[in-house]
Parts: C-alpha cells; structure tokens; sequence
C-alpha cells in the first residue's frame, strides 16, 4: 500500500496507539497529530489522502481543520471520530466537507472498512480530475 497515508488527529495517546497499530498493520502509513495545531502543521507539510479527526482537540475543532485544508485539498477524505455526547457536533461537520463520522468506541473491523472506502473514494475523485486527451 505504498503512498496511502493517513494522518490521525487525537489527544487521547490509547486510541492513537491503538489505531495506528490496527492501520500499520493493515499496510497504512499513520502519521500522528496530538493538536489541531499540529496537524494543520503536517498537512501542509505531506500530502496525505485521508485524514482522522477527533471532533473536539485541545486547540481546535476536528471540522475546522477539515474546512481550512479543504480549501487548499478538496481530494482528500476526512473521517470524524466523536463520542455519543458530541454527535450533534458530528452533524454540523458534514457541511464542511466531512466525508465520514465514526461513533466511539469504535472497532477494528469498522476502522478498517471505513479506511479502505475513503481510500477507494479518494482514487475516484483523483481519477475523475484527469483530463482526457482529445
């Protein structure tokens, strides 16, 4: 799975370790932002296609990172990952670009399959922006 990286953004040290295992073994590459700082910071710096955002961080909130960066990146694929008590955060994500949410606790197998659709989505909306030669 050369070239599909990941960046996840959450404060919480027990998940980020948790997924970034479950994804590195799937083949991912998993960059990690502990801040919304830091991760504008990477995804300026690397081009990833999918990025995880914790909903709420210490400095800024998950949608916001997703609505600076899809101004810059309109390809890539953003998954929110929140809690039951911030799903009406959740649904305010969608309107800026957020491609999927996923509920905590949240479990491999669902990690993984919403990884792989943003991936397959991601290479359709790249796909769709090459011209064709007349």
């Amino acid at each position: 799975m050369k070239g599909k990286r990941i960046l996840l953004v959450d404060d919480d040290d027990t998940i980020t370790t948790l997924f970034q295992l479950i994804l590195q073994n799937a083949g991912y590459q998993v960059d990690i932002a502990l801040t919304g700082q830091q991760a504008l910071e990477k995804l300026e710096e690397t081009d990833y296609q999918v990025a995880i955002l914790d909903i709420i961080l210490p400095d800024i909130k998950g949608e916001e990172i997703a609505r600076k960066i899809r101004k810059q990146n309109d390809d890539i694929r953003f998954i929110i990952i929140t809690g039951h008590s911030e799903i009406d955060d959740s649904v305010e994500a969608i309107d800026v670009g957020i491609d999927d949410i996923l509920l905590k606790p949240i479990e491999p197998d669902e990690l993984l399959r919403t990884i792989k659709e943003s991936f397959d989505e991601h290479e359709k909306v790249r796909h769709s922006k090459v011209a064709i030669p007349p």
